[in-house]
Parts: structure tokens; sequence; C-alpha cells
């Protein structure tokens, strides 16, 4: 019996032949990624990427050779999708990413760290609980507080809301993950700005609560939280005789990137016994930034806080993290099992799954360490200042043109518009027609009940002169639009 078969080299090795071949795998993978188009996405129609990938051949019965394979994902996959780094790609929060981070990568994958517990990731737990206890002093939490590393904002938040909700039950003598939601939960709320992201009302459905348990505030002209209606709203509720659980408040809303009162907000929490969390997801690279860590004022006083790495600190996807202001809080979530977290480990031995709603992950801590490490604070925030500085002038060329009307002055990464005498189908067809053809990868959204065109500037390698040129792309296609109406 040949115990080993013929497979031995299809698996990464660290003997000296392997890691040849891991070099020489990596290296033409790599070729192939500079072979793509030369805008922010190739110009093929949904059709005609569907026929291209429904052409491959996903699991021959005789395997196809690594270099065929790899130059065939090149040819279909990589030339066809969305180039990040491209300054015509502006309309999501979907960075460029860092060279330390992109090499941590393969290391991530090729060491296969998973991050559940203690046994299987000695030293890389010891690395995310570092990375974890200085991002909770970044933001000002005391001593001793932590976090968890987790695939997005979404599961952040919805593990912030999770702690919120055993919080609250435990207030009554209820253990919620034993016993299930006790009768009061029906009266239970969560507050949030109406631009809240849309994660904080999937969480109250998943928790058993319902979107209906989530009462959006209005916002003021900027997109932050209006103080004035969330005393209102809270005062609606006590008269209700209902009770507020948590109070959640936006730290970089999805379209203007506006910063709630997060101090403020954090007083009325605090006066009513409600767990604070602040959605930092967008703003929270800020804290790196000695000129824009005071927008963040206030994020010291929450109970928990989510960051997003893989948005302003350029990290490939899945980086981010919930940090929370006293670590035992996680024992409201923690569950035993006797082939993993049994209790009876080693001193100093913490096992991330305790902290996790995720068993398996990934060790992406690693990547963002490296690069923390490499560009240095300095140079993180000389890229967040030039962002804020470019969208802010992106803002003012905004402004100054006749055909375009800007919806509020930009306060972090993004610039949102109306199109003057322009219907809502019109916007709508400008960024779909620039999309089609591969020019520009437009953001669209909906403000105040008006179609709006939005750029999200992640790149700090964009010019000015990228700026101008998108905004003239806009408007020439308005232009062309005018040209055809009947």
């Amino acid at each position: 019996m040949n115990e080993t078969g013929n497979w031995r080299e299809q698996f990464v090795a660290f003997d000296e032949d392997g890691l040849v071949r891991l070099t020489r795998a990596a290296e033409r993978v790599a070729r192939t990624l500079g072979a793509g188009t030369s805008g922010p996405r190739s110009a093929r129609s949904p059709g005609e990427l569907h026929d291209l990938v429904g052409a491959l051949e996903i699991c021959p019965f005789e395997g196809v050779a690594l270099d065929e394979v790899v130059a065939e994902l090149g040819e279909v996959v990589w030339a066809n999708g969305v180039v990040p780094s491209d300054p015509a790609c502006v309309a999501h929060l979907h960075p460029p990413t860092l060279l330390p981070a992109v090499v941590s990568e393969l290391a991530i994958a090729a060491t296969n760290q998973s991050m559940d517990s203690w046994d299987q990731a000695p030293v890389a737990t010891e690395v995310e609980l570092r990375l974890m206890a200085w991002l909770a002093e970044l933001v000002g939490f005391p001593t001793g507080a932590s976090g968890v590393m987790t695939s997005g904002g979404t599961a952040s938040n919805g593990l912030a809301l999770t702690l919120a909700r055993s919080w609250a039950a435990k207030q009554l003598g209820v253990d919620v993950l034993q016993s299930g939601l006790p009768a009061e939960a029906t009266r239970w709320r969560i507050l949030c700005s109406d631009q809240a992201h849309f994660s904080i009302q999937r969480a109250a459905a998943q928790l058993g609560l319902g979107r209906d348990a989530v009462v959006s505030v209005a916002t003021d002209a900027s997109g932050a939280l209006d103080v004035a209606a969330l005393d209102v709203a809270m005062g609606e509720l006590e008269r209700q005789e209902l009770t507020t659980i948590a109070i959640v408040a936006t730290a970089g809303t999805t379209d203007l990137g506006a910063i709630d009162p997060l101090a403020t907000v954090a007083e009325r929490a605090r006066r009513v016994g409600a767990w604070f969390h602040v959605d930092a997801a967008v703003a929270g690279a800020f804290l790196l930034s000695p000129r824009l860590a005071p927008r963040l004022t206030g994020a010291e006083l929450a109970d928990s806080v989510t960051i997003d790495f893989h948005k302003l600190w350029w990290q490939p996807f899945n980086a981010s993290a919930l940090v929370v202001s006293d670590v035992e809080r996680f024992d409201l979530l923690r569950v035993r099992s006797n082939y993993l977290d049994r209790g009876d480990e080693l001193e100093g031995v913490v096992n991330l799954v305790g902290r996790s709603l995720d068993t398996s992950r990934r060790f992406d801590a690693a990547k963002v360490v490296a690069s923390l490490r490499t560009l240095g604070r300095r140079t993180f925030a000389e890229m967040l200042e030039y962002l804020v500085d470019l969208a802010t002038y992106a803002g003012e060329r905004v402004a100054r043109n006749p055909r375009l009307e800007l919806v509020a002055t930009p306060s972090a990464v993004t610039c949102v518009f109306y199109a003057r005498d322009a219907s809502d189908d019109e916007v709508r067809e400008v960024q779909l027609r620039l999309l089609a053809r591969g020019e520009a990868v437009l953001g669209r959204t909906v403000i105040e009940h008006r179609a709006a065109l939005k750029f999200t500037l992640m790149n700090p390698l964009m010019t000015s002169s990228d700026v101008e040129r998108l905004i003239e792309l806009v408007t020439n296609e308005l232009d062309t639009l005018s040209a055809e109406r009947p």
C-alpha cells in the first residue's frame, strides 16, 4: 500500500523542496494579477461573465496542472474583478491593500492556525490578545480591557448586541444562553440613529428581539444623531414603560461619514443603565491620528467598540474587531465544551472561542500587526488625514459644479451629491452606464428620498486630478443623458 499516494507535492511543506514549490507557485499567481483590466473593472456584461465562468470545469476527474489552473484563473477571474486600487473605484468602503498584509496572508494560509483554542494556536492567540490590548488602549479603555477579531463590522456589532442582551438578562437574574429570553424581553428596546448600519436591526432579529425592537432616532443635516431627538425618543420609551437595553452610536456612517456625539450619547446610556456600543467600523482608524482622534471623544466611555481593519486600515478582507471595556463581560457568551474550551487549561491559557460567535477562525491579527509595525502610526495618520482632506477637496469641487449639488460637507472620506435637474432614474443610469463600460465604479444611495451619487475615497494614492476626472465623467454622462431626452 502506498500510504501517501501521489499527493505529497499538493500540500504546503516547509522543507527546502516545499518552500521552493510554494515560492514558485506564489510568483506565478502574482504575475497573473498584472494582466487585468486597465480600469476599475472589465467592461464584460453580467451575461458574458456568467458564460466565461460557466465554461470552467470545477472538478475534473483527473486534475489539471497547477500552472494551467493559475493561468486560467488569471484570465477568467482576476482579469475581470473589481480593482480597488484604481482611482475610479470609489463605490464602497473597499480599500486597496497594504503589501505587508498581503504577504502575511500567505503565511496565515500556509501555517493555518485556528484561533478557537490555545492548543491550536498558542503564539497566535498571544498575538491576537496583544493586538486587542493595544486597540483597547488606543480607544481609551482601562487597563485589562480586551477584545476579539471577527469577520467584519456586521459580526462585531452582532457580538456587541449579543453581549448587551445577555447583560440585560443578567440584571434580572436570568442566564439568557441557558434559559432563553425572559418575559421582560418583549419590552426591551435598542436605540440608534436612522443612519446606523443595518446590522443593528439584523442583530436584533437574530437575537429574538425582532427588528421592531430597534428604535431609529432622527439625524441632523450632517448625518449625525440628533441629541434632542434622542431625548424625545427616550422619554417616549419611558412613558410606554419600555426598557432601553442598549444605545448604539455610529462613528462614521456609511453614506455621509458622520460621527455621532459620542460623549453625550454615553451620558444618556449611563442615565438609563443601558449598554453603550460604538460602531466605529469606519472612523475607528481616526484614533491613529492626533488631528482626527478628537472626533471620537467619548468612545472611551463605551462598553464595546467595533473597529474594521479592512476599511481605513487597508487590510484584506476579513479583519474586524470588537473591544470591550470589561473583559469579564465575555463570560456572558462562554459555553464550555468537553473537547475544546474545557475550563481545566494550564494557567494563563485563553481559548478565544469563549469570546467569539465563531469557532474556527483565521489568524487575521497577524496581517494587521505586520502592517502596523511596517508603516508605523505616523504614516497611517498621514494617509488618513490626506484622504479626509481629499474628500473635503472633492466636496469643494462638487459645490462649484453647476450640474451637481453637495448633500453635506464631507466629514470623513465620502463625498455625496445630487445631480441638479436630473431624475432618480437618470442618476441611476449615470452610475450603471459608467459601471457597465468599466470606466468608474461609483456609489449610489438615497438621501432624503432622493437618489444621490457617492465617492468613497479609500485610496491614499489618489490625487486631486483623479477626483476632478471622476467629476468630469459624471457631468459628461449627465450631459449625454440630457441630449438623449426626447
